[in-house]
């Protein structure tokens, strides 16, 4: 009788491991099959046999039955794709409980050991509000985010060959954990999370806006074009419509300071008004922009900054310029545990030049000594 048990209980556990590989198998092929419909596969890794092997390898290996550690495989699909706008991530289950690792670390050592890393290496103590935290090296092109307090893992980071970092990063649930692409330091922060070296005051991160559009007169011919979205919503493009038409004849500056710091982008439905504007302007253009300068704001600058009366200022755009999404659609896997946000939209070889690099200033502003509009200010009577 024992003997038959054990012969059942053998078979049960087979065919439920069975059932757990092609479950596995099948998100894998879906994501696969979705991933090759984006105009970003087809202009980068369409015919590449390097990638159709690592689908290959990735589905000879898939029995776990962890979805974090099959989420991890899935991910490596997205990885080698230039293309930042799209998205990978649990999908939302408020009945999922993901435990991220503990490590148990000695928080004196490992903030003397790590405080004196230079200030460009991506590897050091780490602040977001009042918790320190480390980035460590776990092994090549991996790296750990560890809370220094509890040791509790917060992300893991890998390197990427387009400058810049993947991270999956843990977040409350329902959503678990998401893949964020196209993480950088820059300037002391971590460019796409919350996370800072040191304590010094900032001047590049324009982290609000009294209003989303803003003009005035800063000092005698020198004006300020505040815009800080170029969301295509009906709404926001009325909002950019109206104001435009109730200020653009009262622009007659010789100097006009255009700010889109954090600027996430939208699309040409809004900014062209300004574009259009801006290209006939008469006057000097100074355009400041920063890491949280994104996608159509992306767009926005290049379709400037060749102009002869444009200079750019401040510090290198965040680099996710490229490709994008009409419809916003989000795609779930079969086992219904993960979705991706696909992109659809075509992009220039002129864009893709740009994406994870960033659209680099003409004039590189100091981040921690002085506000950036002063410092331009400075600028334009020093080469006026």
């Amino acid at each position: 009788m024992r003997k038959i048990i054990f012969a059942f209980l053998l078979v049960l556990c087979s065919s439920t491991l069975r059932a757990q590989e092609e479950k596995n198998i099948a998100d894998l092929a879906f994501l696969y099959q979705a991933i090759q419909q984006t105009p970003s596969y087809k202009d980068q890794l369409k015919g590449d046999k390097k990638y159709q092997e690592l689908y290959e390898n990735l589905r000879k290996d898939l029995k776990a039955n962890d979805d974090f550690e099959i989420f991890k495989q899935l991910a490596k699909l997205i990885r080698p794709l230039n293309d930042n706008h799209l998205g990978f991530y649990k999908k939302a289950d408020s009945s999922y409980k993901f435990i991220p690792p503990k490590y148990k670390v000695d928080s004196v050592a490992m903030i003397n050991k790590y405080i004196n890393y230079p200030a460009d290496s991506v590897e050091g103590i780490y602040q977001s509000g009042k918790t320190k935290y480390v980035i460590r090296e776990a092994e090549e092109d991996e790296y750990q985010i560890i809370n220094l307090s509890t040791g509790e893992l917060k992300g893991i980071m890998y390197k990427t060959p387009h400058q810049s970092f993947d991270v999956i990063q843990f977040a409350p649930n329902p959503y678990a954990y998401t893949l964020n692409r196209n993480i950088k330091l820059l300037n002391n922060l971590l460019i796409g999370t919350n996370y800072y070296k040191g304590d010094v005051k900032a001047f590049y991160n324009m982290i609000s806006r009294k209003e989303k559009y803003d003009y005035k007169v800063l000092e005698d011919q020198i004006g300020y074009l505040s815009l800080g979205t170029f969301n295509s919503t009906d709404k926001e493009i009325k909002a950019a419509t109206d104001f435009f038409d109730s200020v653009k004849s009262t622009i007659n500056v010789k100097h006009l300071i255009v700010d889109v710091r954090n600027n996430f982008g939208g699309g040409y439905k809004n900014s062209m008004q300004f574009i259009r504007f801006l290209r006939s302007f008469l006057g000097k253009i100074y355009i400041l922009q920063n890491g949280y300068t994104v996608s159509n704001a992306e767009q926005f600058i290049i379709n400037l900054k060749a102009l002869g009366n444009v200079k750019t200022l401040g510090e290198s755009t965040r680099g996710t310029i490229a490709y994008g999404s009409n419809y916003g659609e989000t795609l779930s896997t079969p086992s219904n545990r993960f979705s991706f946000y696909p992109t659809d939209m075509t992009a220039s070889k002129k864009e893709v030049a740009f994406e994870s690099v960033g659209v680099r200033p003409d004039v590189n502003l100091q981040p921690f000594t002085e506000d950036w509009v002063k410092q331009t200010i400075k600028y334009i009577k020093a080469n006026d």
